[in-house]
């Protein structure tokens, strides 16, 4: 079944769909969180996290894409939820070791034993796009044979198109779905994913980050041998190594988990800020470590871009933090799409200022609970009150970062960002002295530019009244429309409540009439409550244009 176009886009969609109502209940029925609450959060958390590893070994492909890049942020997932998806990382569930010796003798068009002098009977690792068997060339090379799954091509597409419907559901009824693009986010994932599916493409990779890293004692990228890969097959060198974050493995081998993470925030640092291709899939289980503390990188298929011109907006912006220019933060964040054009850029500039002042001058780990909780509230408010957005084009960048950022609380959990960040700034601070003039003339221009900002300060204070009754108003209308949606949200309910028993009946005992039959019913009804929805939100858009 799991090959069935259908069945995997009701099961996905239908996952999704429950777990957004769960949360969304579960924030209503605790506006107020204590000890308590974050162990039900925490329990509701485990429960999802754990049905969605079942179904993604069920299912593989996509689901297993996207429960590794949830599993590796440490900094933000609790606990539970790393553990029920950490077998997503390198313990997918392996195919018949035959299927995958018929796909390699297919690509080569011989037998195994003409390539090769020895193959192991089963996968030393086993991925959502393809597995990896330990092999010794005639010449006497080990070497790792990756080879494509079976149908995997098919059942991406599938999950393309599962994507799209959930994107679409985002879009329509959650507010994170109107903050970014779906549509090109949507592009964006199918063009770098779908990149994945052919390994020449990969070796390319590999061969532009060999060249970018050539020099470094620190970091060491396997050797791929051309002549033996095809789109589907790809053999490359043998590294011996443990997965990064095994921390067990660095006590014992004597290797300083501080340094460590210090050279793998350099890693990152080197690809994420500077132009060039990225590895957009950084987690523990492509980076692995040996026993003198050599850093290996692997499996280079997911590989996202950085323009110079967006590199250089990344770095001015990092710059406007270390020298209290906010009003270039806020310039460079609008360059980079993140902020529309009538976006207020006084009132955000403002706010980042007392953030930074407040993460500068306090212990982040000694702050009072109720005080994080209104620094995230405060920062919820500004980006549905602004025009924020996510351009689709960082999204994999933004996914990168994140994933490094939570191995790097793995190895070292006190880890301090900004002072290792502090020389890289310092070496960009004397690049730009060097090309546009003495960092002193910076500094002066700094130092006038809370006597420049009176009048606009000044015109501010007296706008404030203004600013509030809008601000009122907006709320007001806001309560009215959402009380509007929740009558409506009912009557969806009531529409489709009758097939979605015998739906659920259908994808549960694998039932293909009943699955058509109850999805046709679910359709319409869906339809129907669709357009009474549509026709609701064309009056609430004349309303608001109204008053």
């Amino acid at each position: 079944m799991k090959n069935n176009s259908f069945y995997r886009i009701a099961v996905i969609v239908y996952m999704f769909v429950k777990f957004v109502i769960q949360l969304y209940i579960f924030n209503k029925r605790h506006p107020a969180w204590d000890t308590q609450t974050e162990e039900s959060w925490e329990r509701l958390v485990q429960k999802q996290a754990g049905e969605y590893r079942e179904k993604a070994l069920k299912l593989e492909g996509l689901m297993i894409k996207v429960g590794q890049f949830l599993s590796t942020r440490a900094d933000i997932m609790p606990d539970v939820f790393i553990k029920e998806l950490s077998d997503l990382i390198d313990k997918v569930p392996s195919l018949d070791p035959k299927i995958s010796m018929g796909i390699l003798e297919e690509e080569w068009g011989e037998p195994v034993s003409s390539r090769l002098s020895e193959i192991s009977s089963t996968p030393a690792a086993s991925a959502s796009i393809g597995e990896v068997y330990k092999g010794k060339l005639h010449n006497g090379q080990e070497v790792a044979v990756k080879i494509q799954r079976a149908k995997i091509d098919r059942i991406f597409k599938t999950d393309f198109k599962a994507l799209r419907i959930v994107l679409w559901i985002t879009k329509t009824f959650t507010k994170f779905g109107r903050e970014i693009d779906t549509s090109a986010l949507y592009k964006e994932v199918v063009q770098v994913i779908g990149d994945e599916l052919d390994y020449y493409k990969e070796i390319r990779n590999a061969q532009n980050f060999q060249r970018r890293f050539s020099g470094s004692d620190s970091y060491y990228i396997p050797q791929f041998y051309e002549e033996h890969s095809t789109r589907r097959v790809l053999v490359m060198e043998w590294a011996e190594g443990r997965k990064v974050t095994d921390l067990t493995f660095l006590r014992e081998n004597g290797i300083s988990r501080t340094a460590t993470a210090e050279k793998l925030f350099q890693f990152f640092v080197d690809q994420l800020l500077d132009q060039g291709r990225f590895h957009a899939d950084p987690h523990q289980g492509n980076i692995l470590i040996t026993k003198e503390g050599l850093i290996v990188i692997l499996d280079f298929g997911m590989v996202g871009y950085i323009t110079r011109e967006d590199s250089a907006s990344i770095r001015r912006m990092i710059q406007g933090f270390v020298l209290d220019d906010y009003q270039l933060v806020i310039d460079e964040l609008q360059q980079l799409g993140f902020l529309l054009p009538h976006a207020n850029k006084s009132k955000l500039e403002s706010v980042l200022r007392n953030y930074v002042n407040m993460y500068l001058s306090s212990d982040i780990s000694e702050l009072d609970q109720e005080i994080v909780e209104q620094i995230f509230a405060d920062m919820q408010k500004i980006v549905r009150e602004q025009p924020i957005q996510l351009p689709a084009e960082f999204a994999f960048l933004g996914r990168a970062a994140s994933i490094g950022l939570g191995v790097l609380t793995i190895i070292d959990p006190d880890i301090d960002f900004i002072e290792l960040g502090r020389p890289v700034v310092s070496e960009w601070l004397e690049e730009a002295d060097e090309k546009k003039g003495s960092l002193q003339a910076a500094l002066l221009k700094d130092s006038l530019k809370p006597a420049l900002s009176i009048p606009r300060n000044f015109n501010e204070w007296l706008e404030a009244p203004n600013y509030q009754r809008r601000s009122e108003e907006r709320k007001q209308f806001r309560q009215f429309s959402h009380q509007r949606f929740l009558w409506l949200y009912a009557g969806f309910g009531m529409t489709v409540f009758s097939s979605l028993p015998f739906l659920f009946i259908g994808i549960w005992i694998e039932h293909m009439i009943l699955l058509y039959s109850a999805a046709s019913f679910a359709g319409v009804s869906i339809i129907s409550a669709f357009t009474v929805i549509y026709r609701h939100k064309r009056w609430v858009a004349k309303f608001k244009e109204n008053s």
